[in-house]
């Protein structure tokens, strides 16, 4: 009997030291405060055994998961948990692997979507305090693209924020140069800075980068349409319709890369690639009516009127109503002599969009 008695203490024991392990007192009180969520006394217990053990990842790890980012505490403070986080892994890089990937995760998550309430609310004029806001979300925005920096999100936006809210190019610049540096092969973040610097006049430059940011990332579609956008509007045709073609080996089922493709050849005067590329838009979609459009205007232009005439009733067939197309028809019969048939069509259209 009095061995019975002496054994279950021992148990006891057992399991406590289990579950404390070889820890200070202050660790092992402020494991009992969380369990009886009495965080603010934890979170006090937690500090203290910071410096009691210098070494152990634990105590780190537990501050920045049962205090700072857990919204039940009552004492949520992403950047300190981020500080945390950080701590943690300076004392052990390989402690709890796939916790401390769900610790990234969660304040990643819970830093980014702070940022884009603040930043919101100056989008949407529901701020009281303009400044105040804007630095609050770049403050998280800042957290997030330190908790990810291989992520171009946060980035972004931050640029976004000074170059589009403040007005300050220069260091919008400046952050999108200190992301690329962490994660070179982003196609989004060079993107960024090339639109950046073809707002702010720096053609030359943009260009470039463009280019690099391309080169990176060849068959994002965004970064590509960009790109030879740019290089149409600043008249370099011969390098917009290269970007188009390389695109449309991305997708070529793409009717609006062919469309941009046929309106890049015409300003190069290739008469005959551009009818190609508009009449592969047709090919794809017998009911785009712009396409149909272009191909007739091209035949019209050059003087081959029948098969103009073919294509503008064929967008006619899809809309008996459009005054361009029943003007541009009628253009083209008087053209072949029709004179009578072609003026009325004419007129027609001029009625219908409201013209004398």
């Amino acid at each position: 009997m009095k061995r019975t008695r002496i054994l279950a203490p021992i148990l006891i024991l057992i399991v406590a030291l289990a579950f404390f392990g070889c820890q200070s007192q202050e660790l092992t009180s402020a494991k009992v405060y969380v369990q009886q969520k009495d965080y603010a006394k934890a979170e006090y217990n937690f500090l203290t055994a910071l410096d009691i053990e210098p070494e152990n990842p634990e105590v780190p790890y537990m501050l920045a998961v049962e205090i700072y980012a857990n919204k039940n505490s009552g004492l949520v403070d992403y950047a300190k948990a981020k500080k945390y986080f950080d701590e943690t892994l300076k004392r052990d890089n390989n402690y709890l692997p796939d916790y401390m990937k769900q610790l990234r995760e969660q304040l990643y998550g819970s830093c980014f979507n702070t940022a884009v309430n603040f930043y919101n609310t100056v989008i949407k004029n529901e701020t009281t305090d303009r400044d105040a806001d804007l630095k609050e979300a770049l403050k998280y925005f800042d957290l997030s693209a330190e908790l990810k920096p291989l992520d171009p999100k946060a980035p972004i936006q931050i640029a976004r924020i000074y170059s589009e809210l403040k007005g300050d190019n220069v260091t919008a610049i400046a952050k999108l140069d200190k992301a690329i540096a962490k994660a070179p092969e982003s196609g989004d973040l060079k993107a960024e800075k090339a639109r950046i610097l073809a707002k702010n006049g720096r053609i030359d430059e943009a260009l470039l980068m463009y280019d690099e940011a391309f080169n990176t990332t060849p068959k994002n579609m965004a970064i590509g349409l960009r790109y030879a956008q740019i290089l149409f509007e600043q008249k370099q045709f011969e390098e917009s319709a290269e970007i188009y073609n390389r695109l449309i080996l991305v997708e070529p089922g793409n009717k609006d890369l062919y469309f941009n493709l046929g309106l890049t050849y015409l300003r190069l005067n290739d008469i005959e690639s551009a009818t190609t590329q508009f009449e592969t838009v047709v090919a794809l979609d017998p009911e785009d009516i712009q396409a149909i459009v272009m191909v007739g205007q091209v035949y019209f232009d050059g003087k081959d009127y029948v098969t103009a005439e073919m294509y503008f009733r064929q967008a006619l067939d899809i809309e008996p109503e459009n005054p361009d197309v029943l003007k541009r028809l009628g253009v083209t019969l008087t053209q072949q002599g029709r004179v009578e048939e072609g003026l009325e069509l004419y007129n027609r259209g001029k009625e219908l969009e409201g013209g004398n």
